[in-house]
């Protein structure tokens, strides 16, 4: 921690701002260093005071002292380099902005693209170090009951029957078909790996970006456009290839489809070698056996992304053999039907769940959600850029969080329920109904 002790003020202060996103940024050697890298000194002094909700310029402009034109060239020079977002309102034919949180945000847009401007070797070093070796940040992520992103079930891996009855936003086809605009960029995941010497055999210009966040990626050259027959024959690929699909959690406008592999991606790492198996909020669907046709060759086992199919024996009848068939650890399925593809006697199907799985209706209701769950709603609701009485009631509302009946209150689905669609709609009457797009 002697190295921390150097760190400019200006470095300190952003990882605390950071801090204060539903992703979380703990503390540590390494994130001083990413942020060295990606932010200068007069990035990371703006981004300190940029709000975490989309706000227009002339509002940034009072509350950092910057005239607009200044603020809105150096906005957009951060937006390019993938730490700020910014949303066009075509009602209102305005810009908004607001400070990228690290997942998904900035940690991403800086490797969706090969970069001259960057040490892009160095920031995966960097990367891998913080978000596998580290206690903190994995569990700052994912350590709540929702999740930045949701698993997609193969399509391939359904009857024509369950066809009918699944919602679009379940099938990472009908996604696209809905989406107004897509586009392409690096994986993420493969493309640091890649930096670490260790080159994936799947595909790397892979990583989907859809509605609003394509034309974000489009518009700052962090990706390119690409056309809705380009991106289902994408998802058609990484299906073939066994990769699991996993998307933006949230019903409408999804921003984001990632075909990912257990030996890059970030999320299934978490899980693989973190021990934090919810870390993939799980699809509507769950692998189930059928032991009268499993002849017990292992290809859903080997081709599980999580390691939670195993082979077991099956006491033969009278003058049988010793077979195994397989078996599924129910509790951690992800319901992606990567393995219901890989076998080739229809014995893994997928079955619908008993109970259905809670997906937020937009983004503006998926980050309240993790927010709330881990302590951090008061960062959103009172900012603490806004001045004392802000402050005060950040502070406040941080204390009451912490209250154990407060507590077992927001555990309970149905009070949090309340509670989230009451915020929602707070912050629409007070920021106007485009924050619900972001």
């Amino acid at each position: 921690m002697g190295h921390i002790n150097n760190v400019k003020e200006q470095y300190l202060a952003l990882q605390r701002r950071l801090d204060q996103t539903q992703s979380g940024l703990p503390p540590a050697e390494e994130v001083y260093e990413i942020l060295k890298i990606l932010f200068t000194e007069e990035e990371a002094m703006l981004a300190v005071s940029l709000p975490m909700k989309p706000s227009l310029l002339s509002t940034i402009a009072r509350q950092t002292g910057k005239s607009v034109g200044e603020l809105e060239s150096l906005l957009n020079r951060m937006a390019n380099k993938g730490l700020v977002l910014d949303f066009f309102n075509e009602k209102r034919k305005q810009m908004y902005y607001m400070l990228a949180p690290p997942v998904v945000g900035f940690f991403e847009f800086s490797m969706m693209r090969k970069r001259t401007d960057l040490d892009q070797k160095k920031l995966a070093s960097l990367f891998y170090e913080y978000m596998n070796n580290r206690n903190g940040f994995p569990e700052s992520v994912f350590g709540g009951d929702t999740q930045v992103g949701r698993t997609i079930v193969h399509e391939t891996a359904l009857t024509q029957g369950d066809h009918t009855e699944i919602l679009s936003y379940e099938l990472a086809s009908e996604i696209i078909k809905d989406s107004r605009m897509g586009a392409l960029s690096l994986c993420f995941c493969r493309h640091e790996s890649m930096h670490r010497g260790k080159t994936c055999v799947h595909p790397m210009e892979i990583c989907t970006s859809l509605n609003s966040g394509a034309e974000y990626v489009i518009r700052h050259g962090h990706g390119r456009k690409a056309s809705k027959e380009e991106l289902l024959d994408v998802l058609a690929q990484a299906r073939k290839e066994g990769l699991v699909q996993i998307c933006d959690n949230v019903q409408n406008r999804p921003t984001y489809i990632c075909n990912c592999c257990s030996c890059c991606c970030g999320m299934l790492l978490a899980i693989n070698k973190l021990g934090l198996n919810h870390a993939v909020k799980t699809s509507q669907f769950i692998a189930s056996v059928d032991e009268a046709k499993c002849i017990g060759c292992g290809r859903c086992a080997r081709a599980c992304p999580i390691q939670i199919i195993t082979m077991v024996s099956v006491r033969p009848e009278a003058g049988e053999k010793q077979k195994l068939h397989s078996k599924v650890d129910t509790e951690f399925c992800l319901g992606c039907g990567v393995c219901a593809d890989a076998c080739h006697k229809n014995a893994m199907t997928m079955q619908r769940r008993k109970e259905r799985v809670l997906t937020p209706e937009n983004t503006l209701e998926r980050i309240i959600r993790m927010m709330l769950e881990r302590g951090k709603i008061q960062n959103l609701i009172f900012d603490d850029q806004a001045g004392l009485t802000s402050k005060f009631m950040n502070r406040f509302l941080a204390a009451l969080l912490r209250l154990p009946p407060l507590k077992r209150a927001i555990a309970n689905e149905q009070l949090k329920s309340r509670f989230v669609h009451f915020l929602i709609g707070g912050i629409k009457r007070i920021e106007g109904e485009e924050v619900t797009s972001i």
